[in-house]
């Protein structure tokens, strides 16, 4: 295969595609090591994690400036490449933890975008690049974990607590996608080939120096240092990085039962140095770096078993970034290269010794396989079906299944809801201790207009985050159904403009009864307004209801007066009244204004 290919990075969803023009046939029944590298990256100039992939091969696979490879949105995506001269498969994880796919959700959000929206925009990203690490963590050997400085973030803590519930939950349904693959039962049982060991990459920030070698060499400045500051640095970070884990319980004495292992008697932590600021040790680090490689051009070429064990001692020399080699030099032991670092784990892989991390008094061996390249493909192309990409329709029904499971990282990532909504809850009993204050047994659509924003105002005071808009809504809906259970004021008004004193309740029909018992109950319009009203002529007088309609104002109060004449002479009044009905309607139009 040429060169030229083997240095373009593929999806994974094109490894399948490309099985058979990737795969030698020299190489074909050779085992493969599968490196995941995942992370986070810093504001630098170019992405450390694809920098890392060029060192560690040697070849400029991944374009430190971006492209179209990378995806292009804020999407996580995973971009692979074959060495299959190394027998390694290098997966890289792209999420918006870099610098590139953060500044492309950012320019996707809008500035009208509410807090809430923008909040689950981001939990979005965040629960999709917890399936790519689900993905990475069940097709991995080895995974790198790069972050941009010096110190250990404590939040991957939570994140690998919540993975861990995530792949127990899933489990089962793993297992039902990978039933028909052609790996071992172990494989099949576990869903990996083996529990992933977990390496550490960080990044100084600082330029480490060695310092003078009078203080710690005892004045002997032959003597070789036991270790270097950054060697320091590697080990306090390691003894922390497995504390943690340990009282966490995402470590514990059977590797077989953990999301990933550590090794017990090998280096997990690597610290990249800075680039050194002598510009002239920088150029002759170049020039060494460019004679080694002259001199490793000028060996012959050789093919077969031979040439496969050259490639896997040259991939343990130093690479042509200039690191160092675990060498002694000057008197001192300098550290070692990330090379190195990596391949004393990968060797474990490619030679079918697996890793044995388990500890405790009765260590249970866990399961090892070295796939090839066709059966890792397989098993790789199924996973990403159903945990990432969602497009086989036979896989539909367990991708909609993992979906559903996904509601187990809630808890473990979304600290920040979980605080707003406890916030909200507590200051939802004061809000509706202010809306119940100094109320009347019944009042009317303004009253509970201005104890509904005095509630509202006593809210806003103590609650806070993202829960902030709902428990607000959930606010208005309960002082809504305090108000119409029984508290609601009739809001319909006489003619002289006065309140009817009942509550909320429906008018009686022709012929019906008024009903108190009913739900809303079945009353006529009061509001204990009564006057002495009479006829036109003055002649008869009777006290009357506040009138509410123009035919109780007109009509029915001289039909009452009508029934209780005694004489004819008030039944003529009655009438005269009755055809008069237009002056008295003026009189009580009057009257309301």
């Amino acid at each position: 295969m040429k060169e030229a290919t083997m240095a373009l990075s593929v999806s994974v969803e094109a490894l399948q595609l490309q099985a058979d023009l990737l795969e030698d046939a020299a190489y074909r029944d050779d085992g493969l090591c599968v490196v995941g590298i995942f992370g986070k990256s810093n504001m630098q100039p170019g992405p450390l994690k694809d920098s890392l992939v060029n060192t560690l091969a040697d070849k400029h696979i991944f374009s430190l400036l971006g492209g179209a490879e990378d995806g292009g949105s804020a999407d996580s995506n995973i971009r692979a490449f074959y060495n299959q001269e190394n027998r390694v498969l290098y997966l890289l994880l792209s999420s918006v933890s870099d610098s590139r796919q953060l500044l492309r959700a950012c320019q996707s959000l809008s500035a009208a975008t509410s807090h809430s929206d923008a909040h689950d925009f981001w939990k979005g990203l965040d629960r999709q690049h917890c399936l790519h690490l689900l993905y990475m963590f069940s097709v991995c050997h080895v995974l790198l974990l790069v972050h941009p400085n010096h110190t250990f973030d404590v939040t991957y803590d939570r994140l690998f607590r919540a993975l861990d519930a995530l792949r127990q939950k899933v489990l089962p349904l793993i297992r039902a996608a990978i039933k028909d693959c052609p790996v071992s039962k172990e494989w099949k049982l576990n869903c990996r080939p083996c529990p992933p060991r977990l390496l550490f990459v960080f990044q100084m920030n600082g330029t480490l120096k060695l310092p003078g070698s009078s203080s710690e060499s005892g004045g002997n400045p032959d003597k070789p240092k036991k270790h270097s500051p950054r060697r320091r640095l590697q080990h306090a970070l390691e003894d922390q990085i497995y504390r943690i884990f340990r009282k966490s319980r995402v470590l514990t004495n059977q590797s077989s039962n953990c999301l990933f292992t550590v090794p017990a008697n090998q280096a997990f932590v690597y610290v990249i140095p800075t680039a050194d600021e002598d510009p002239v040790g920088a150029l002759l680090g170049q020039l060494r770096s460019n004679c080694m490689l002259g001199d490793q051009d000028s060996t012959p070429t050789v093919s077969g078993p031979r040439r496969y064990q050259q490639m896997r001692r040259s991939a343990q020399q130093p690479s042509s970034s200039g690191e160092l080699s675990g060498m002694s030099l000057g008197g001192l032991l300098v550290d070692c290269s990330l090379k190195e670092f990596l391949w004393q784990h990968v060797e474990l892989v490619l030679t079918k010794k697996g890793f044995d991390d388990s500890v405790g008094r009765n260590p249970q061996p866990s399961h090892f396989e070295l796939p090839t390249y066709t059966k890792w493909v397989q098993v790789a192309s199924r996973l990403h079906q159903v945990l990432i990409s969602n497009s086989d329709d036979e896989m539909a029904e367990l991708a909609a299944k993992v979906q559903s499971q996904v509601k187990v990282l809630e808890g473990f990532l979304d600290a920040d809801t979980k605080f707003s909504e406890n916030r909200c809850q507590k200051a939802l009993p004061l809000a509706h201790s202010a809306y119940q204050s100094n109320l009347p047994h019944n009042y009317t659509t303004t009253v509970h207009k201005n104890q509904l924003a005095q509630g509202l105002r006593v809210y806003s005071q103590h609650a806070r985050g993202v829960a902030f808009q709902r428990y607000a809504l959930q606010l208005h809906e309960d002082c809504y159904k305090f108000w119409s259970n029984g508290h609601q004021l009739c809001e319909e008004r006489s003619l002289t403009d006065q309140h009817c004193v009942h509550k909320f309740h429906l008018l009686p029909q022709p012929g019906e009864k008024p009903d108190m018992d009913r739900n809303p109950p079945i009353l006529n319009h009061n509001s204990r307004g009564r006057s002495t009203s009479s006829c036109n002529c003055g002649r008869k007088q009777a006290p009357r209801e506040d009138p509410f309609d123009i035919q109780a104002a007109n009509y029915d109060f001289y039909q009452f007066i009508r029934g209780h004449a005694d004489h004819p002479f008030i039944f003529d009044l009655i009438q005269f009244c009755h055809n008069s009905c237009t002056k008295v309607n003026r009189i009580f139009l009057l009257s309301r204004l």
